[in-house]
């Protein structure tokens, strides 16, 4: 464990000459009821991405809550992943780590830990149920070859086919994916996350306005 936590804070290490692309709070909606919100922010630098959000769920007792990291570097493809429950399940972490062709998933409660293996890979996506701007990651993806990808909580293997193509509305980007999960994000005329929906969670994520 300690060197799988080492291993993490060194791939999510980011240099002083990040930028700050897009930054913003999202309201969960369903059925046009707000049920949560996320708050997200995207990194970037010469050496890859960073994206972290933090997600509650108001309408459990106590508030469901995540809080992610996720770092990619972009000369290497290694990956680094890190998930904290609150709320319902304090202390619980799940951590994710990609070097080479490999990735190491390892969750660790009160009660113990439990680690898996299996093929990572250039490319790889890594996704977390119930929140959102992770899938932003798509927004770098080939649209013409399936995308792997990863829902870290199982972990589940998916392979995503991603589309994209003109928003009218918002005068930016829609980007949509089918695969073992489905969605769409919106993206405006400035790249900025809009709305993102994933209908089998019947939910969907606005950005408030500032």
């Amino acid at each position: 464990m300690k060197r799988l936590s080492a291993t993490l804070l060194l791939v999510l290490a980011l240099p002083v000459t990040a930028q700050v692309p897009d930054e913003g709070t999202l309201s969960i909606r369903r059925d046009s009821r707000e049920v949560g919100t996320e708050t997200f922010r995207v990194t970037t630098s010469d050496s890859g991405l960073r994206i972290t959000t933090r997600t509650v769920y108001t309408g459990t007792r106590p508030p469901t809550e995540l809080a992610t990291t996720l770092e990619r570097t972009g000369t290497s493809g290694n990956l680094g992943f890190q998930l904290e429950y609150g709320g319902a399940a304090p202390g619980a972490r799940l951590y994710a780590v990609q070097q080479g062709n490999r990735l190491t998933v390892r969750r660790v409660e009160r009660n113990g830990e439990h680690a898996s293996e299996s093929p990572g890979g250039r490319g790889l996506v890594l996704l977390a149920d119930s929140t959102f701007a992770l899938f932003l990651q798509l927004v770098a993806s080939p649209p013409d070859r399936p995308v792997p990808a990863v829902l870290v909580q199982g972990p589940r293997r998916l392979s995503l086919s991603v589309t994209r193509g003109p928003a009218a509305a918002a005068g930016g980007t829609r980007i949509s994916w089918t695969g073992g999960t489905e969605g769409e994000l919106l993206l405006g005329s400035r790249g900025e996350l809009l709305r993102i929906s994933v209908p089998a969670l019947g939910l969907e994520a606005v950005r408030r306005e500032e």
